[in-house]
């Protein structure tokens, strides 16, 4: 259990960009306790042990926390949308690892767009997403999106392809869409789940969720995708190259919370 511990938090502490300080900070303890139980030189108290997974974002079975409320906080600090219900626990959580600064008149600040981005995202991973369904990539990006309209189910694409539309930069591999009716868009589709041991890549479906669907805009080329700062949140809460592509994006653009100048860049 102690070398388990100990290798989990290492990796996911890596993975989130935390330094043991910051880990600490987050769970009431010191750094060189962090230290010590990744080096497995220390046996931790399970109510320590709860305390350091929840820092690096990890449960007590070692599967990633995936909260929504996260992107959601952060594109209201980013200033979109109205304040949604029970953002001071991310902001406090930010504050502590200096993602976030407060200053002197007590207002919110962000130090660097990318890493507010980033560990916003990460703390919402797409594949842990409450209500997330993975079905079977047996047709197109384009399938579905057409068949979504034709049957009147509202929709926007996020992830890799709408992060394309933005400023393109990789393949499109990873289908992702937020859909109103994700029941009846498997059945009007035709969609198939797919089996957790299957190979492949699966088309991604999440629920609107309050924040996912605001703001969603049509392209010329008749799909609809997520707000551009939700795209870059979800974007790092993707995996393989997926988060490259919001790296990607805030390297090219111009450094600005204006989603307007991000949609038209």
């Amino acid at each position: 259990m102690e070398g388990t511990l100990a290798q989990r938090l290492r990796t996911a502490r890596m993975m989130n960009a935390l330094s043991a300080r910051q880990v600490a900070a987050l769970a009431g303890v010191s750094p060189s306790t962090v230290t010590r139980v990744e080096s497995g030189k220390m046996n931790p108290t399970y109510d320590v042990v709860l305390k350091l997974l929840d820092a690096v974002g990890l449960d007590e079975r070692f599967d990633p926390i995936s909260d929504p409320l996260a992107v959601a906080t952060a594109r209201w600090v980013l200033g979109f949308g109205e304040e949604p219900p029970g953002v001071d626990y991310w902001i406090n959580r930010w504050i502590l690892t200096g993602t976030l600064k407060l200053d002197k008149i007590g207002d919110v600040t962000v130090p660097d767009l990318q890493t507010f981005a980033f560990r916003a995202g990460r703390a919402a991973a797409l594949a842990w997403r409450p209500n997330v369904v993975r079905v079977r990539q047996d047709r197109t990006w384009n399938d579905m999106a057409d068949g979504m309209n034709r049957a009147g189910i509202e929709w926007a694409g996020t992830g890799d392809r709408a992060a394309n539309r933005l400023v393109y930069s990789a393949s499109e591999g990873q289908p992702t869409f937020y859909v109103s009716d994700i029941d009846e868009a498997i059945t009007t589709l035709g969609l198939v789940f797919k089996g957790e041991r299957e190979w492949g890549y699966p088309i991604t479906l999440l629920p609107f969720d309050g924040f996912g669907e605001a703001d969603r805009w049509r392209d010329d080329d008749g799909c609809w995708y997520a707000a551009p700062w939700q795209v870059i949140l979800d974007c790092y809460g993707g995996s393989d190259r997926v988060p490259e592509q919001a790296d990607r994006i805030l390297e090219t653009l111009p450094m600005t919370t204006d989603e307007e100048d991000i949609e038209s860049a």
